[in-house]
């Protein structure tokens, strides 16, 4: 835009800041200046809630003097300027040829129109050109409630479930998810493993996908709307205890009974897979039961096998053993498919080479309560098939 100037005593603007340059005109600026140009937010720029302060933005006003020169700001919530949420005077030039301001924290869901004027020698010169930005709705996620591992506990498999209480939601949401983090410190830095996965129904689980190492380890969550870019607070950091081997009270019982209050009274003292045969020598004289009645055959425990599906254990009574017995033939590798007679998730489960598996031993209980004895069990041990 070209700016006409006229000498009258004191250089003028006429157009541009508005103000008369006669004789009779007591309010006349040193030097002429155009109204600043706004820069950020560009126009019709969106806001998350959590984003806030918006920082309004302009690139100074041009002038043809070194008088000094400040600025007037507005916000309104129409763009008539009839509603002004925010308004601030003599606000200083930045030296750096741009000058901001931050605003207070707005109202959601709805749009803003700002405008800047310069200043100079008190004459308040053109508005810059009315831009308008919007503020999504406040959304606010909570804390999700830590449930298991709990803070302190113990787990055995190397791939644990995580449960989580889902976090309160307020404000107009989208799809909720849950960022979990694993870590060997609380600061979080590196990462052992991190996932994030939907929300489920009042809680939500995970399962890594990597191996997690033996140790103590810390964990936490937060709740988030990826849709809209919000991400809630992390719970604090929960630590746990990472073992080798397999937590009892948390295997799913395929056949055969719980065992994990059985007191153990007896301990593996070598385990191996060689062929179709695995062997699980213990040091224990159980008494024998007639085998489903029969007093001919005498049977005195059984072995148990335990295998890790997407981070659940489940095991199952298999094979009998005679007193002086401790190896059983048919381990081939549709064991699991035909020793559990189809029961879930057994009856689909082939095992490959290399693949860990656990192994227990225990009193009569394949058909428990029948042949019942004592009720008493060995360690576990892990084998590689």
């Amino acid at each position: 835009m070209k700016i006409r100037v006229f000498r009258l005593g004191l250089v003028c603007a006429l157009a541009v800041v508005g103000w008369a340059c006669g004789s009779d005109n007591p309010a006349r600026p040193s030097m002429s200046f155009v109204a600043p140009v706004g820069q950020q937010p560009t126009d019709g720029l969106s806001y998350n809630y959590n984003q806030q302060p918006v920082r309004l933005q302009v690139v100074n006003a041009v002038r043809t003097g070194s008088s000094a020169v400040t600025y007037n700001v507005e916000v309104a919530s129409d763009t008539g300027f009839s509603n002004v949420v925010f308004t601030v005077d003599g606000v200083g030039e930045d030296p750096s040829g741009v000058t901001s301001v931050n605003l207070p924290e707005l109202e959601g869901n709805r749009w803003y129109h700002w405008r800047w004027r310069a200043v100079v020698d008190g004459v308040v010169g053109s508005p810059s050109a009315t831009q308008q930005f919007f503020v999504r709705p406040n959304i606010i996620l909570g804390i999700p409630s830590i449930q298991r591992p709990a803070p302190g506990g113990t787990v055995y498999g190397v791939r644990p479930t995580f449960v989580v209480g889902n976090a309160s939601v307020e404000g107009p949401a989208g799809a909720i998810s849950y960022e979990f983090q694993v870590a060997a410190s609380d600061s979080f830095s590196p990462l052992v493993a991190s996932q994030t996965v939907s929300a489920g129904p009042g809680e939500t689980t995970w399962i890594p996908s990597v191996d997690l190492p033996e140790g103590s380890l810390f964990w936490r969550v937060r709740a988030r709307d990826v849709a809209n870019a919000v991400d809630g607070p992390f719970s604090a950091a929960a630590a746990f205890e990472r073992r080798f081997g397999i937590d009892l009270d948390n295997v799913v019982y395929a056949l055969g009974p719980n065992i994990s209050k059985w007191p153990q009274t007896a301990t593996i003292t070598e385990a191996y897979k060689a062929g179709d045969t695995l062997c699980t020598f213990y040091d224990q004289s159980w008494p024998h039961a007639a085998f489903l009645g029969d007093p001919s055959v005498a049977v005195v425990a059984n072995q148990w096998v335990f295998v890790e599906i997407d981070g659940v254990w489940y095991g199952g009574a298999g094979h009998w053993m005679r007193p002086g017995q401790y190896c059983k033939t048919e381990y081939d590798d549709h064991f699991f498919v035909d020793g559990f007679a189809g029961r879930a998730p057994f009856n689909s489960l082939v095992l490959r080479s290399g693949q860990v598996f656990g192994v227990a031993v225990s009193t009569p209980a394949r058909f428990y309560p029948a042949d019942k004895t004592l009720d008493e069990r060995s360690d576990v041990q892990f084998v590689v098939w």
